[in-house]
């Protein structure tokens, strides 16, 4: 790392007189957050904008899968093309949907087969303990992919002896099922869990009368042990196998989906081991982590396999941190990480090419960064980060963050810095014959942001109000036509993108049984076209509504929690087959609402209902797309010991 870079960083830092504080958009912020620093943060003295959903909320949810949950996080905008276990992206503050880095207890979940992008679709809430979300680029702790925020999934990790079972069914011939438990020891804890869903799906054509299933089965396995007092070990083990059905395209005449027999086969094996040192009466630990992951997607039809993608992660991880001042207040992290990834394509070769190949890449990187308290109002953070690319050219990113503490009530706080995009595998060398080509000579994208933002707490009540901003170069469109090769390709565009707007979050307690929160949040994302005009982007609508509520009665056996959530219009691309233009297409905005509704008829067994959907709304996220209508759903949790 240039020492210019990371000495600058703090310098401008010990000036920085702004402020820090976790947003106020969920019901419960975790003492410490491991996803927001090299090495854990209290909650209250963070330098940029968190969001914690614990356990408990996820459980009043009654949500089965990831995306679903992530609809009422303020900046969020999700775009799925039709029901259960299809496609599904998200934007975070106008970013590109894969400009969100995704973790599972700190390891990378982002595919190298799928762009770079995490698969929402293939998401459960299995066996989760909370989440943590940090939004704003987050390259100088984690590096590339996590130019516009980073999610990550803390597993349920129970330190006593347990065993529950889950059972759902309902609408669109939907069966869940889970088992989970854990024991424990003196000195180690054994968790381990797996969940299985199971869905005759709905049609996502609006024509046609053929639905696409979803299926899904995920197991997990973790075991901790404390070898002394100063020596501890994690070692976690993943795998999830799913199928999707979907639809193809009506590239002659209308260019919408249709009805047909489209499944794509895809496997997740991910494994962690880390082992920490902290001596005890030091101000120093150590932490060494090895995390893998590997991807296997295979596509068919009814003649058979069409193609398949396939790719392998390694990466090394070495923390020092030492602490400073009185006790510890202050700390001092340097990392250095190496990760390799190697990619393969398979497929059948034609008149228009051959698809079949295998690419590699890897990078290494160091990270420095400060946490640092002055006196008892002011908390500050700087970070640094340097990455060695082996296939483009190197990327330095920064991070500051303060927070200021006016009074008991009232926070202000600000941050700024910087992101970065590697180019993916399928952006660089994907072959689909006749479709696309790849371009190897791709940069990476880069961007800076800033954030301000006021809050204020009274009479039990939380309200924050956000101002962001990001200025996006080198931008990668994937969807560029090339004449001479008559397929399409990818490029870096000219011009920036600028993302701008307001989060707006309020909590209330209300009773003590009786809890709101609504969120709210106005995009600006734009871009210039060849013409230099600026152009509002597609798939960011400009307005996100949503209200939750949350009602405990009958000393805390019943439960009801419902969300209603408003989407303002968007815009969509539609590639015409009569004009070979790509055109711009609004879709309509739309409100929803769900609910969950539970009785715990026993200390050990609770049951559910749930309603997605409740008034069979009528909309598409993806133009062409059908969203599915009502679902209502009946489940049982019981717990045996």
């Amino acid at each position: 790392m240039p020492y210019s870079l990371l000495s600058g960083v703090l310098l401008v830092c010990l000036s920085f007189l702004v402020s820090a504080e976790t947003d106020t958009s969920q019901k419960t912020l975790s003492p410490l957050v491991v996803t927001a620093g090299l090495t854990p943060i209290d909650a209250s003295d963070y330098g940029g904008t968190l969001t914690v959903i614990d356990g408990d909320e996820i459980s009043a949810s009654g949500a089965v899968y990831l995306s679903e949950l992530l609809r009422s996080v303020p900046g969020f905008a999700v775009n799925q093309s039709g029901g259960i276990g299809t496609q599904t992206q998200v934007r975070i503050r106008g970013a590109e949907a894969n400009h969100v880095l995704v973790l599972r207890d700190g390891v990378r979940l982002n595919d190298a087969t799928g762009n770079d992008e995490f698969l929402f679709n293939y998401a459960l809430l299995d066996n989760i303990e909370r989440i943590e979300i940090i939004r704003g680029p987050q390259s100088a702790v984690w590096g590339t992919d996590a130019l516009g925020a980073v999610i990550n999934i803390i597993s349920r990790q129970a330190d006593n002896k347990n065993l529950q079972a889950d059972l759902e069914y309902g609408s669109f011939n939907s069966l869940k099922t889970a088992v989970s438990g854990a024991y424990a020891s003196s000195n180690w804890r054994l968790n381990g869990a797996i969940t299985g869903v199971d869905s005759g799906g709905s049609n996502i054509s609006l024509t046609g009368d053929e639905n696409d299933g979803y299926e899904n089965l995920s197991a997990r396995l973790s075991l901790d042990n404390d070898w002394t007092d100063s020596l501890t070990s994690t070692v976690r083990f993943s795998h999830s196998d799913a199928m999707n059905e979907y639809d193809g395209t009506d590239f002659m005449d209308t260019g919408l989906p249709m009805d047909a027999d489209l499944w794509t086969e895809r496997t997740l094996t991910t494994a962690m081991a880390q082992f920490r040192i902290k001596p005890k009466a030091s101000s120093w630990h150590s932490r060494f982590d090895y995390h893998y992951s590997d991807t296997q997607g295979d596509n068919f039809s009814l003649f058979g396999q069409d193609s398949s993608t396939a790719a392998e992660t390694h990466e090394f991880k070495v923390l020092n941190s030492w602490g400073l001042g009185q006790a510890d207040n202050q700390r001092i992290n340097v990392m250095l990480d190496h990760r390799q990834v190697d990619f393969s394509q398979v497929g059948t070769a034609s008149n228009f090419g051959d698809p079949n190949q295998s690419q590699s890449y890897h990078v290494s990187g160091v990270a420095a960064e400060f946490q640092g308290v002055v006196g008892e109002r002011f908390t500050w953070q700087a970070s640094a980060r340097h990455d060695d690319f082996n296939r483009f050219d190197d990327v330095d990113n920064y991070q500051l963050a303060g927070r200021y503490q006016l009074n008991e009530q009232q926070r202000i706080r600000a941050t700024l810095g910087s992101g970065s995009k590697a180019p993916s595998f399928i952006e660089r060398f994907g072959y689909f014959p006749a479709q696309f080509i790849g371009n190897p000579d791709l940069k990476p994208e880069e961007s800076t942001s800033y954030e301000l933002a006021y809050e204020i707490d009274y009479d039990g009540h939380q309200l924050a109000f956000i101002y962001f901003n990001q200025d996006l170069t080198n931008e990668i469109d994937g969807f560029v036509y090339d004449v001479n090769a008559d397929a399409f390709t990818a490029r870096n565009k000219d011009n920036d993108s600028q993302r701008s707007g307001v989060e707006v979050s309020w909590l209330g307690q209300w009773t003590a049984q009786l809890s709101s929160r609504l969120n709210y949040t106005y995009t600006d994302a734009s871009e210039k076209d060849a013409f230099d005009v600026s152009q509002h982007e597609v798939r960011r609508p400009k307005h996100v509504t949503s209200l939750t509520l949350n009602y405990d009665f009958a000393d805390q056996r019943g439960r009801f929690y419902s969300t209603v959530r408003h989407q303002s219009s968007q815009l969509d691309n539609f590639y015409s087959p009569s004009t070979y233009l790509t055109e711009k297409v609004r879709l309509d905005g739309y409100t929803t609402v769900s609910f969950n509704a539970s009785w715990a008829f026993t200390e050990k067994t609770r049951g559910y209902i749930r309603a997605d959907n409740l008034f069979d709304e009528d909309y598409q996220e993806v133009y062409g797309y059908a969203r599915p209508g009502a679902g209502f759903y009946i489940g049982v949790n019981h717990q045996f010991f």
